[in-house]
């Protein structure tokens, strides 16, 4: 609404050299912002590849789905929401930024089902999406608010905490709530000043639950009914002759009263400015390039004065197209203009996302720098003193349309593939790098023409082919692998239960020249598939001791299914410190398995501390149990397709040996019996626990006290199954 009775308004304006001239539309106007509705609110899901790592409660990106389902059902059918994704294309791209659900009412459907198709894959242009959400909200007229969920920090290197204070400088009322998942605080690069700088709310989320928690704290803080505020705002813009917002390099200044005295109160850049202060009288001054601008005004209190500064600019209006004669690209242009001087290695002077952008600049020698997909070129353009340009790039691009099948004569392939786009040539090292990823079906790479290697992958399986790309022409291919599946699953005995867990298959390549084989593929699934190119393979499955292996021939276009048996089964065994023992021992138990050799000897076969369980092919071995110095022998028997148990009983005790002083301490086992005493253990230390089979023993505990060694024995007898404490004196 317009405050024309509320205002006093006076002005005036300094023109600008050769023929620039200010416009005020008559006299300055002051506008006034009341409270707004709730506005519209977009929510950004974070789609970078590292959404695939695990926190508690899953898998992050379908914890965030799963958040997202369970939070729509919570917002009143009235509140306009929408859904913007980024990282979720491709990867390595800047600018796979998307919005997949417009904010509307009712709308809750459809970004149910945009969320379900989100598969994260790219970068994180965090960033440059919250810009782009701002811009769709048209956040410098209306009430708006964003909704940032991401794992990561910004790597399309942008500063969160300079967009934040650009889109607080601009907005009417915007706000950006950032949702940190999996993120600290110390390590958030710029994202809780995001939100700070628009006065949004910042959570962090570790885990599931506390991921659904913060949503619903910012969802209460997005929609909740608005509030009038008493405070007084100033809001100063600069447009252009057109009435079009200058976005960058106005220079606004506020003086106390009715003129310029003095040093400015508040001063602010860019194409708006907006600063909180007292009612009263004020002079505001702008200046663009030569032009300026003076205006006195009356601010009254409680209120957000907008009052708008006229800038005769200069236009520069830009176009793309993939060839000479091709009509202007309408989407998924990126634009930036860069001062020749400084280079498009320093940083941009203005972005646009629009297809045909229009940027106000001032006279002078700039670089535009145009990006489609994976096209880019840039042009050096000088802008004159008077003279708006036009100006059409050409990107010299085509479209690479590519899709993929098993053989001849089989249907296209609809998922699973994985395409590399790589230079013809090699670039100055000798080196091929990629220039394009993805993970469609049926690709559409916007590139620049030339020669490429087009690469894919599809399971095991890979094959490529020079394609040719020409300016403003689709290319069309279709590469086949002349491959097969083979489907292979587990069991310990023929006709027995599919194995489900502890499977390790390798696929072996054909013979080569010299008789070997190297391995193609690795699985450990339970049901594993492998496609791979026709031949004939070989195909090795292990668990535990037992191995199984077999011979397949795979078809191109076929599927060859079939099922190793590993003729093994599993056996478990019991330790006991004495028969009949209420409890099994597991803590400092060895086990070893051992088969004879045939030469009437014997090898190892397996072994493990602590847990007695073994997969083994079925036959007689003999199984050796160790706890401390006890141990026991036992021949065990494995029937295949069975679980096998044995007790094994060690006749020992536990003897805990504790005696006085510390250094230099000794204590020395010895079996009482006949014949020459033999030490069965020994250790340093004053206090020692060991296992002993059941037996008479003593004890030799050697130490030296102050500054004399002293000598002392102890017998003691072990029972088995019993714990026994001695004291050495």
């Amino acid at each position: 609404m317009r405050l024309s009775q509320n205002l006093v308004r006076r002005g005036g304006f300094l023109a600008a050299c050769i023929g620039l001239f200010l416009f005020a539309g008559g006299a300055p106007q002051l506008q006034a912002q009341d409270a707004a509705s709730n506005g519209k609110t977009i929510i950004i899901l974070d789609a970078s590849g590292s959404m695939w790592g695990d926190v508690k409660g899953g898998v992050k990106i379908d914890i965030a789905k799963k958040a997202i389902r369970d939070l729509l059902p919570t917002i009143e059918d009235g509140v306009e929401i929408g859904l913007m994704a980024y990282g979720h294309r491709k990867k390595g791209d800047c600018s796979d930024i998307e919005l997949l659900v417009p904010p509307a009412a009712g709308n809750r459907a459809a970004i149910l089902k945009a969320v379900d198709g989100i598969v994260p894959k790219g970068k994180t242009p965090l960033c440059d999406a919250v810009l782009i959400a701002a811009a769709s909200l048209q956040f410098e007229e209306n009430k708006a608010s964003v909704i940032l969920i991401s794992d990561g920090i910004e790597t399309c290197d942008k500063d969160p905490c300079v967009v934040g204070e650009q889109l607080e400088a601009k907005g009417i009322d915007f706000v950006c709530h950032v949702v940190a998942f999996d993120i600290t605080r110390d390590k958030n690069a710029g994202l809780d000043c995001l939100a700070n700088k628009t006065g949004g709310l910042y959570l962090e989320a570790r885990d599931a639950a506390s991921l659904k928690d913060a949503l619903n704290q910012v969802v209460k803080a997005t929609v909740k009914k608005p509030v009038m505020e008493k405070k007084t705002y100033l809001l100063l813009r600069g447009k252009d002759g057109e009435g079009k917002l200058l976005p960058k390099g106005v220079k606004f200044a506020i003086y106390k009263g009715d003129e310029v005295k003095g040093e400015p109160m508040y001063q602010g850049g860019g194409g708006e400015f907006k600063t909180e202060l007292a009612a009263g009288e004020y002079t505001v001054t702008g200046e663009f390039g030569k032009m300026k601008a003076e205006s006195t005004l009356q601010i009254p209190e409680g209120k957000t004065g907008i009052h708008e500064m006229v800038f005769k600019a200069l236009g520069l209006t830009l176009h793309a197209v993939m060839a000479e004669g091709d009509k202007p690209i309408q989407k998924g242009m990126a634009w930036s203009i860069y001062r020749a001087e400084d280079g498009t290695e320093g940083k941009s002077l203005e972005d646009s996302y629009k297809a045909e952008p229009v940027f106000n600049l001032e006279a002078g020698k700039y670089i535009v720098r145009a990006r489609f997909e994976e096209s880019r070129v840039e042009k050096v353009v000088e802008i004159e003193e008077g003279t708006g340009r036009e100006l059409t790039l050409i990107l010299g691009s085509g479209v690479l349309v590519a899709q993929a099948k098993m053989s001849e004569g089989s249907d296209l392939l609809s998922k699973g593939l994985s395409w590399s786009l790589v230079n013809a040539e090699p670039n100055s090292e000798g080196e091929f790098p990629e220039l394009v990823h993805s993970y469609e079906s049926k690709t559409n790479l916007v590139v620049a023409a030339g020669k490429y290697l087009l690469k894919v992958r599809y399971g095991e399986s890979n094959t490529q082919k020079e394609v040719e790309v020409k300016a403003g022409e689709k290319t069309a291919v279709v590469l086949t692998f002349g491959a097969g599946t083979v489907v292979a699953k587990a069991v310990f005995v023929e006709g027995g239960e599919v194995l489900e867990k502890g499977l390790s298959w390798s696929l072996q390549s054909p013979l080569n020249s010299e008789g070997e084989r190297r391995e193609v593929a690795h699985s450990y699934s339970a049901i594993t598939e492998f496609k791979v190119p026709s031949g004939t393979y070989l195909l090795k499955l292990k668990r535990g001791e037992a191995v199984a292996e077999k011979e397949v021939e795979v078809a191109s276009g076929e599927k060859t299914e079939l099922t190793l048996s590993l003729n093994a089964g599993i056996w478990k065994g019991q330790a006991l410190m004495a028969e009949g023992a209420a409890e099994a021992v597991t803590k400092d138990t060895s086990w070893t398995v051992y088969k004879p050799d045939g030469e009437g000897g014997r090898k190892q076969v397996a072994h493990a501390y602590s847990k007695g369980e073994f997969v083994l092919p079925a036959g007689t071995y003999s199984l050796l149990l160790k706890r401390g110095a006890a141990t026991v022998e036992k021949e065990i028997s494995v029937s295949a397709g069975k679980v096998n148990s044995d007790q094994l009983v060690l006749n020992a005790g536990v003897v805990a040996l504790e005696g006085e002083g510390k250094k230099a301490a000794k204590i020395e086992v010895f079996l009482v019996g006949e014949g020459e005493r033999k030490s069965i253990v020994q250790s340093y230390g004053n206090k020692q626990k060991y296992y002993l089979p059941a037996g008479a023993y003593e004890a030799k505990f050697t130490r030296t006290v102050g500054d004399e060694k002293k000598a002392s024995e102890a017998k003691f007898t072990v029972q088995a199954g019993k714990f026994l404490k001695v004291e050495l004196k």
